[in-house]
């Protein structure tokens, strides 16, 4: 069966219901590596709260911006609106709205904050295939894979965020909450043809105070070998417990779902999260 999804009809701010979830796509160099990298049409996955809300998690952890002021965002190219459904096909009630919107407010705090640069990170640890040749997109891949081996199991990418919002609330009963999610096969999409200056502007503030450089000096810095990218990526994948399985980095068939491996294609294409309609096609 073929994956991939037709585009959706138009949806509009009105028809949204607590515990919907938005996938988002955005113009910036980062958040085009982010898709890449994670074989997705979007970057970034957000929930809708209460009134006119949304429930996003960021640099600053768990917050609530208006719904209207997102969709205004400038850097905002796209966002699809998906509904969940439990395991029968059946729309989700009122109590597991409820469930969800008390379990994302539960997360409110400074451990649970995003990282930018880790999440990219994890989106490289997960990666099997080829490898960017650009030495200054190395650099920045390599970064972000330190950056993950250094930080606590605590911090959270914006596809686990909302899966645990959805998946792990305590009203969810076993029989009625089986988050389905298939097995993805890679899309072997070329790398984009990014701005290194414009992704390192991004990256930088995130990187270790001995570590932070402006991007001449990055890019004037020896290319890293392979010898050194290597280690990062199993340091990496250490952290992440994604060499557990022995040889393979995952298995070719369905794996079972751990939120710190999600990535947003998986949320994309989960027969759970249907689609509901695009706010903001682009």
């Amino acid at each position: 069966m073929n994956p991939e999804r037709r585009r959706p009809a138009s949806c509009a701010p009105a028809q949204l219901r607590t515990g919907d979830v938005l996938l988002l796509r955005h113009r910036n160099e980062l958040a085009r590596l982010y898709a890449w990298l994670g074989d997705s049409d979007y970057d970034h996955a957000v929930l809708v709260g209460r009134a006119g809300c949304l429930i996003e998690l960021c640099a600053d952890g768990v917050v609530e911006p208006a719904l209207a002021e997102r969709l205004a965002d400038p850097d905002l190219s796209a966002a699809e609106a998906r509904r969940p459904q439990q395991a029968g096909g059946e729309a989700a009630q009122d109590t597991d709205r409820i469930a969800v919107l008390a379990h994302a407010l539960s997360l409110r705090k400074p451990a649970h904050a995003g990282d930018p640069l880790r999440a990219l990170g994890v989106l490289a640890a997960l990666r099997e295939r080829d490898w960017p040749a650009q030495p200054g997109l190395r650099r920045v891949l390599y970064e972000a894979l330190r950056r993950v081996a250094e930080t606590g199991a605590e911090a959270m990418t914006a596809s686990e965020f909302v899966y645990r919002c959805l998946a792990e609330n305590p009203v969810h009963a076993r029989d009625r909450s089986v988050w389905r999610l298939p097995p993805v096969p890679s899309r072997m999409r070329p790398c984009p043809d990014l701005d290194e200056a414009a992704l390192w502007a991004r990256i930088e503030p995130w990187l270790s105070a001995a570590r932070r450089r402006g991007w001449a000096e990055a890019k004037a810095e020896a290319d890293i070998g392979e010898a050194a990218f290597a280690v990062a990526l199993a340091q990496a994948r250490a952290r992440l417990g994604l060499i557990a399985t022995g040889a393979g980095l995952l298995a070719a068939g369905p794996r079972v779902a751990n939120p710190k491996w999600l990535r947003l294609r998986e949320l994309e294409l989960s027969p759970s999260l249907p689609a509901l309609g695009a706010l903001l096609a682009g």
